[in-house]
């Protein structure tokens, strides 16, 4: 072929037209100035290229991509797409190459219109383009209508190698000897001497096209030297070395089981290079079934069935044996597209004995909560779970990956964001180092059109009712029939209406809101107790069903009515009267309140905590209401689909706040009498919650009697302080400051006065006995540590529980003062319920 005619080849390759044909939707819009084009290296068997581009789909919209009037000469081998969007939910649903036309076919599988950039990834072969079309520029034409196109330059490059560059066998490379001059040759270093070269073989002599030669490398190893009129050792002959390309192929396993991983390990000295990988018995359907999902997946190629990775992106290649990959033995062929570097690697493919079953039959939970769920996968990485069916008009499909091979999957499904566009209500378990991934729009389907699922088609929430739960290895389903393929299990979930049942305050130590790591270590130190010491926390204790999917523990304004969501707590001085301020002027935010759930812990259970330290409003022997409640009455659309236009539900308990104060016992001159002792009791009362510190100091500043004691000690359960201090040296009738300290802040202070150690009555004193000891207290030891507290069993509930609900259901009280601090899960349950059962009030 002359050199005219070569170049007309090459511009006939180069002018391709890509044409964008817009599918379902109406907002296709290819962005004409976002294009361009990577070079192209000539004469090469396999040159990748990418075409970048960007564009704006609609929700489930399609565009095809058409690259053609591509010559017979210029053959495209493979093509595949990657996209970078803000949901990722950009995907190649389709390609093909016929001859001089390459389709691809690009849609947006999420739920709302994006923009991304395309990248189009072609592989080339381009030997027969010679080396006078080096440097050259030409145009791709890119175009989405008639109108809308632009010209994307594409420069035409060599595959160079310089002097000293190392290339390896089997490459087609150009060397740049416009620097030598008279005939050229090309020679072997056999031996060096001093660093010039001694010895050489001759290989070819070689005819430059402009600036270049070509050398094929097939056949060579070892050092070279082009050169011409002044030799192998001139200044200007170029050197270069010819190295063989290793590569070892294996699988992470010998054998793998229809529905799981395996990685293809590839091994080489070269640290970038794309490889063209086949299998006898698999077509580039099912090749790119195994390989598509990896970072290294370039393209596919149809016409040899064979798929192209890029091992320098990955070396440890992940490979999915779906169910589609027949049971039997493969060799996977591996071959490097610009080397003679090749291997293969073997595996066995066994057929599935998959066991993939529900942990229970049937989920109960009520709409708005979250409900949880385990499926028990045997012989299996991989599984998918359907939710609903046609017969509810709502289907949803996740995927799940038994990543630490234990045999099950946890996870949750939140029944109110389950038809919230663009929301995922699939959720694994904290701590989980398993996968989920919510794959609805991938489902295959012989018929158009599933059930509506989280795609805005739903006008509102799920409903009550029971909805099917399967699980398959397959993501298959059968429309018409409403049948899932390969189905392994199945199971219902039973979805009732939810309720508003009742609140309770409690009260616990001072300190941060969301200081506690669980609900656990939040009911190990909640009190009984209707009155609230000033600087203590504030637990309120919510008893509601369905709406543990809308609170977000890490969002306050999910429960205080920010959130226009339908949920508000309100705590308010009582009887503040119409148009005060929202909250009484007590504001819930991030810095003073925190949120803890755990439905497997305590269902229908939501605990707010609020550090009364950081709450502007709370005044000493003032009462306060805490009211939860759910809707809105004077809204005239309900702000939350359970709940009627007009319509509310809410509960509500009382609680009083005072300063913190110590209440000390003191005799008829107004003192408070220790016995003399070396375990001489003292006890007194609180208003602190149980399980607070608090520091009991007694000290003496007279010449003569000058001491200091002090203790540090937690109250009980009661708020009541215990301690002892061995005051066995102190003489009888000295009298001593006494002061109680709480949290850094003085909460009392009296006079005090030493007394001989005997029974004592009317005082705060502990009891005594006439040789100067006094009883050790219960759970007392030394006087110098703690007092210990005993911890009540599950069996213990409390026997003083809060007011029943008044005629009509409007109101419940608190839990009295009492009890145990800190309870365990089955206590504090059954104590709200016992205090808070049923008190709704409706308008």
């Amino acid at each position: 072929m002359s050199e005219t005619n070569n170049l007309r080849a090459l511009l006939m390759a180069a002018l391709v037209v890509v044409s964008v044909f817009a599918g379902v939707g109406t907002v296709s819009a290819f962005d004409t100035g976002s294009a361009s084009a990577d070079p192209v290296a000539v004469g090469q068997d396999a040159a990748t290229q990418d075409v970048t581009f960007s564009t704006t789909l609609d929700a489930d919209e399609t565009e095809t991509i058409t690259i053609s009037d591509i010559p017979d000469d210029v053959d495209v081998l493979g093509v595949g797409g990657s996209f970078e969007n803000e949901n990722g939910s950009f995907a190649v649903t389709d390609t093909n190459v016929d001859g001089g036309e390459v389709t691809v076919d690009i849609t947006n599988e999420g739920n709302a219109t994006e923009t991304g950039n395309v990248t189009l990834t072609l592989v080339h072969d381009t030997s027969d383009l010679g080396l006078e079309l080096i440097g050259q520029s030409v145009n791709f034409t890119l175009s989405s209508d008639s109108t809308n196109e632009t010209a994307v330059p594409v420069d035409l490059e060599a595959n160079a190698a310089g002097d000293n560059d190392v290339t390896f066998q089997g490459e087609t490379v150009h060397v740049n000897v416009s620097g030598q001059n008279g005939s050229l040759t090309l020679r072997e270093v056999d031996e060096r001497d001093g660093g010039e070269i001694s010895e050489s073989s001759f290989i070819e002599q070689l005819t430059p096209t402009g600036d270049y030669v070509e050398i094929d490398t097939d056949d060579l190893e070892g050092d070279y030297v082009i050169s011409g009129e002044g030799g192998i050792n001139a200044p200007n002959a170029i050197e270069f070395e010819v190295a063989v390309q290793s590569l070892t192929a294996n699988w992470s396993e010998d054998s793998v089981t229809q529905g799981n991983s395996e990685d293809l390990e590839l091994e080489s000295g070269r640290d970038d290079y794309i490889a063209e990988v086949s299998a006898d018995g698999l077509d580039a359907d099912d090749l790119e079934t195994l390989f598509g999902d990896a970072d290294a997946f370039v393209g596919t190629n149809d016409e040899d069935d064979s798929v192209y990775l890029d091992a320098g992106v990955q070396d440890e290649i992940p490979a999915d044996f779906t169910d589609d990959i027949d049971a039997g033995d493969y060799q996977f062929d591996v071959e490097v597209t610009d080397t003679t570097a090749s291997d293969s690697a073997s595996i066995t493919v066994e057929e599935s004995d998959a066991d993939v079953n529900f942990a229970d039959s049937v989920y109960t939970q009520q709409v708005g909560d979250i409900v949880d769920m385990s499926v028990n996968m045997e012989e299996r990485e991989e599984a998918y779970v359907y939710v609903g069916g046609d017969d509810v008009n709502y289907l949803e499909v996740v995927q799940l990956t038994d990543d630490d091979d234990d045999g099950v999957v946890n996870f949750t499904f939140n029944t109110y964001t389950a038809n919230e566009s663009g929301t995922n209500p699939f959720e694994l378990e904290d701590g989980s180092d398993d996968e989920l991934e919510l794959v609805t729009g991938d489902v295959e389907t012989e018929e158009n059109g599933l059930p509506p699922a989280v795609d805005g088609t739903l006008s509102s929430r799920l409903e009550t009712g029971d909805y099917d739960l399967r699980t398959s290895t397959s993501l298959q389903y059968d429309v018409g029939d409403d049948e899932v393929v390969d189905e392994q299990d199945v199971a219902t979930l039973d979805l009732g209406a939810r309720s508003t049942n009742g609140i309770v305050t409690w009260t616990a130590p001072s300190g941060n809101a969301g200081e506690y790591d669980d609900v656990e270590e939040l009911l190990g130190e909640v009190n009984q107790s209707n009155t609230l010491a000033i600087d203590d926390r504030l637990v309120v204790q919510i008893n509601a069903s369905g709406i543990s999917g809308i609170v977000d523990e890490d969002d306050i304004t999910t429960i205080n009515g920010q959130a226009d969501n339908g949920l508000n707590l309100d705590i308010e001085e009582e009887g503040s009267g119409a148009n005060a301020d929202d909250n009484g002027g007590l504001t819930l935010d991030g810095s003073n309140a925190e949120i803890y759930q755990d439905q497997s812990v305590a269902e229908d259970q939501i605990f707010v905590v609020v550090d009364t330290r950081n709450v502007d409003g709370f005044e000493d022997e003032e009462q306060y209401e805490a009211t939860f409640t759910v809707g809105d009455e004077d809204a005239d659309v309900s702000p939350i689909d359970y709940i009627d236009d007009e319509e509310e539900e809410s509960v509500s308990t009382t609680f009083t706040a005072e300063d913190a104060d110590a209440d000390l016992d003191l005799n008829d001159d107004d003192q408070f009498e220790v016995p003399q002792s070396q375990n001489a009791q003292v006890q007194f009362d609180t208003n602190l919650a149980g399980g607070s510190e608090v520091v009991v100091r007694l000290r003496s500043s007279a010449s003569d009697s000058a001491f200091l004691l002090s203790n540090t000690v937690d109250t009980d359960a009661n708020g009541t302080v215990m301690t002892t201090f061995d005051t066995s040296d102190i003489e009888v009738g000295t009298e001593f400051d006494m002061v109680v300290r709480s949290d850094g802040d003085e909460i009392a202070s009296e006079d005090g006065i030493i007394v001989e150690g005997t029974n004592m009555t009317g005082t705060g004193a502990g009891t005594g006995t006439m040789d100067g000891t006094a009883s050790e207290a219960p759970g007392t030891d030394d006087g110098m540590t703690d007092t210990e507290t005993e911890t009540p069993t599950d069996e213990e509930t409390p026997t003083e529980g809060g007011e029943t609900p008044t005629e009509g259901g409007e109101t419940t009280t608190g839990s009295t003062d009492g009890g145990t601090p800190g309870f365990g899960v089955v206590v504090a349950v059954t104590a709200l319920l016992a205090a808070a059962l049923l008190a709704v009030r409706r308008d």
